[in-house]
């Protein structure tokens, strides 16, 4: 009782004098947003993110994603693992309990001086338990380091969840996108075919040159081959959604043909410092600085003695029946102290090592906060500025095909010639194109905000 009354109060010792965590710079942490005007602003995305763009489609493939995809299902196993060396490092914190039941038998047989034969038969058993309690001083760095590496790879897990998310809501939102731009293209090439009788029909009858027919046909042909990329493209992009989903691209049907139904939410970022709990490589980075803070302590430890403390007690008797009542009992302990005094300055050279690391580390956290912090106010302008060009896109298409309209009323009454409606149509064509483009851009610009905030995701206590 001596001895592990001594080892606990060393292991006490021991973990009073953890090196002090390094922090961030206050300067590295803005006080507030500088693209948002509310500052008392709290809010932040719930894990769930999806559902602000309201589509019950969206929000199933995504459940689905979470049940079925591969690499989401490696990392739960891994984490699984970490769990299980996280509970290996809890119970190295107490002494190991030792326990050992024995029984021997012995047999001697033998001939005596007379020529008879002589048998002598023994049975002993005996039982010892004990308490090992080995490199007691280096326990709690030890532990510290096992929980560091467990945070991380929780924090690893729900950074690789809202990567494959975000992946996922944008390859469904690329689909839509196609699907507007089929629906687009079909309507241009409607419109180019539709113009193509009109010249063909004059060329016929001599009023305009052959060759006003032969450049719509090649502006028709041009739609044709349009659309038929679009559909090779439309099938490539639910292949990827379907490798998310680890189906095959058959099994994955998209019911849903247009991104006009999709609301683009509107988006408000929470208190900066928050920023620090709520983002996944945030965590990691924390928890990796962590991780080299317990190497510092496990350095310096080596200039310690290496304490190790057993104490035993066993009783022997003649029978396993009656070994705990009539046996011989026995008890010992055992104290090592092992000090290593010289090594030619390696402990010196290792602890300045694990120092320079822990610098590292906590400049590696100081970049990832910051590009974090500078993550946010981009994304926020980008979304502004998407926003103010979704309102010039509208009212850019509205003229375009007005545009077109009367371009092509004009030439079916002979007023305005073919080059003025070739080039309505194709700036027609490049608005609508520019119009979806938008849409698609500030879907992707709300899912990487999402992203940036951390996917509602906050670091376990």
């Amino acid at each position: 009782m001596r001895l592990v009354t001594l080892g606990s109060f060393l292991y006490l010792l021991t973990g009073c004098a953890m090196t002090k965590l390094p922090e961030l710079p206050a300067s590295d942490i803005p006080g507030q947003w500088q693209a948002v005007n509310d500052e008392g602003a709290v809010s932040w995305p719930q894990l769930e993110w999806w559902n602000n763009f309201k589509s019950s489609e969206l929000a199933e493939i995504m459940a689905l994603v979470e049940a079925k995809n591969l690499d989401l299902a490696t990392n739960v196993r891994n984490l699984e693992q970490a769990q299980l060396s996280l509970r290996n490092a809890g119970f190295d914190l107490l002494p190991t309990p030792i326990l050992e039941p024995g029984l021997s038998r012995r047999y001697n047989g033998f001939e005596a001086d007379d020529g008879s034969f002589r048998e002598n038969n023994s049975t002993s058993a005996n039982l010892s338990a004990g308490l090992m309690y080995t490199d007691i001083l280096s326990k709690p760095a030890s532990y510290n380091a096992a929980v560091a590496r467990y945070d991380g790879d929780i924090a690893r897990l729900a950074d690789l969840r809202l990567n494959t998310l975000g992946t996922a809501a944008s390859t469904y939102f690329q689909v839509l996108l196609i699907r507007d731009r089929i629906e687009a293209a079909e309507q241009n090439l409607e419109n180019a075919e539709a113009i193509y009788r009109i010249i063909q029909a004059r060329a016929d009858a001599g009023t305009v040159t052959p060759i006003d027919a032969l450049q719509q046909r090649i502006a028709v042909q041009q739609q044709q081959n349009n659309l038929k990329t679009l559909h090779q493209n439309e099938l490539s992009t639910r292949a990827s959604l379907a490798t998310l989903l680890a189906s095959s691209v058959n099994d994955v049907q998209i019911a849903q043909t247009t991104l006009q139904d999709v609301t683009v939410p509107s988006v408000q970022p929470g208190i900066p410092s928050e920023l620090l709990l709520r983002r996944p490589d945030l965590v990691s980075a924390e928890a990796n600085l962590r991780l080299f803070r317990a190497n510092v302590d496990l350095t310096r430890l080596q200039f310690l003695p290496n304490i190790s403390l057993t104490a035993a007690a066993g009783a022997v008797s003649s029978s396993l029946g009656s070994v705990l009542d009539n046996g011989i009992t026995t008890a010992n302990g055992t104290a090592n102290f092992l000090l290593t005094l010289l090594d030619n300055g390696a402990r010196n050279r290792s602890l300045q090592n694990s120092k320079l690391d822990l610098r590292s580390a906590l400049d590696n956290y100081r970049k990832a906060a910051i590009t974090a912090f500078n993550d946010i106010e981009v994304s926020l302008g980008n979304i502004s500025l998407l926003e103010s060009l979704a309102i010039v896109a509208t009212q850019d298409l509205a003229r375009a095909e007005e545009a077109y309209r009367i371009a092509g009323v004009r030439y079916r009454e002979g007023v305005a010639d073919y080059q003025t409606v070739l080039n309505t149509q194709n700036t027609l064509f490049s608005v609508r194109n520019a119009f979806l483009d938008n849409k698609l851009a500030r879907l992707n610009a709300i899912i990487s905000f999402y992203q940036a905030l951390g996917g509602g995701w906050q670091r376990p206590v």
